[in-house]
């Protein structure tokens, strides 16, 4: 994929640096003089010295052919000032660091695929690692619900189907890892001791689903 982040601080530069190990090929556009210049001597990538907002340093970074755009400057005005510009292009894909949470729902109004606040993800990521004996994958819906993985220790859920298991409401079993295989959560699925779970579950339960699976 051809992906243009702009805004390139440390958050950015590791997401480029993850990315470009993919071999998906990487534009940057970074407003920051030095910076910029910083990042064209580390990071093999196109870099652009320019303001992200304007339509024609978004077209030097080649916005007309972009599969995604990842926008990730620490100011929310401007995060949303370049949602609405880059839209125009007809992006595919636009993703966009939230970095005061309450702003989220400005962000979801404009309709873009993915509206990431890195503090609500950090704090609820910590939350689980020091309340639950479980792993965090993940915090969505603006902290309401969580992805987390769950080891099967319930001998009394050994060989159900997932259609018998009565997790609490707000709860769902969404892939079975089993010694390397995958499998996807579906009713008539078997759930074996020991069994790594993948569950959306809705953040108020996420206790007593824990609770269930361990036994």
């Amino acid at each position: 994929m051809y992906i243009i982040i702009i805004g390139c601080g440390g958050l950015g530069s590791a997401l480029a640096k993850h990315l470009a190990s993919e071999d998906h090929e990487i534009a940057i556009i970074e407003e920051d003089e030095k910076r910029a210049k910083e990042l064209a001597e580390n990071m093999d990538a196109l870099i652009i010295h320019g303001d992200g907002s304007e339509p024609e340093i978004l077209k030097d970074a080649g916005i007309e052919r972009a599969d995604v755009v990842v926008i990730l400057t620490k100011d929310d005005n401007t995060n949303l000032t370049i949602c609405q510009i880059v839209k125009k292009f007809n992006v595919k894909r636009i993703v966009a660091r939230v970095n005061d949470p309450s702003k989220q729902d400005l962000y979801i109004g404009l309709d873009i695929t993915a509206a990431i606040s890195p503090i609500t993800a950090v704090v609820s990521y910590f939350k689980n690692a020091i309340t639950q004996s479980s792993r965090s994958l993940a915090s969505i819906a603006k902290g309401k619900a969580e992805i987390v993985e769950i080891k099967v220790s319930n001998e009394k859920l050994d060989g159900r189907k997932i259609r018998d298991i009565d997790l609490p409401q707000g709860a769902i079993i969404g892939i079975i890892t089993r010694n390397g295989e995958v499998l996807i959560g579906s009713p008539d699925e078997i759930v074996k001791k020991n069994d790594l779970l993948t569950i959306i579950t809705k953040t108020e339960v996420a206790k007593d689903v824990i609770t269930m699976l361990k036994g």
